[in-house]
């Protein structure tokens, strides 16, 4: 086995799309906050080596806050893997590469908000399964 040839997965970088925060009443700890993570797949037609990974987190203490970040993360593809290989790449590897990243900036975020947020860290994440395939996406059009 040669091991300088690798399958190759490049990572293109993670935009935020959308952040929806909403805070009722300072939060500091008090209730448990609910977690909620979606995340797609989208392969552009114009680009068949591409795909993004559309991921949707959810953080929400009721009472108190919802926070919503939409982001989307752009990979290329080596197009000569075994669909084996190229559906653990889509389906895991990529979101958990992404994930740190929006990770990141929810943190960010809850840091600046002031006093009515503590900053929440949320821990690492797994992924597995089969991620749902969006037919269209907005740049696509």
């Amino acid at each position: 086995m040669d091991s300088s040839v690798q399958a190759n997965l490049s990572f293109l970088g993670t935009d935020i799309l959308t952040v929806n925060f909403t805070s009722v009443r300072a939060y500091k700890n008090e209730v448990p906050i609910d977690f909620s993570i979606n995340a797609k797949v989208f392969y552009p037609k114009k680009a068949n080596d591409q795909f993004k990974i559309i991921m949707e987190v959810g953080l929400k203490a009721e009472g108190f806050f919802e926070l919503v970040v939409a982001a989307v993360g752009h990979f290329k593809l080596d197009k000569s893997l075994t669909s084996e290989l190229q559906n653990s790449f889509v389906n895991v590897n990529a979101p958990a590469i992404m994930f740190p990243y929006v990770r990141s900036f929810i943190t960010t975020v809850t840091s600046n908000v002031g006093q009515n947020i503590v900053p929440i860290i949320i821990p690492a994440q797994f992924f597995s399964g089969n991620l749902e395939e969006m037919t269209s996406y907005p740049e696509s059009e």
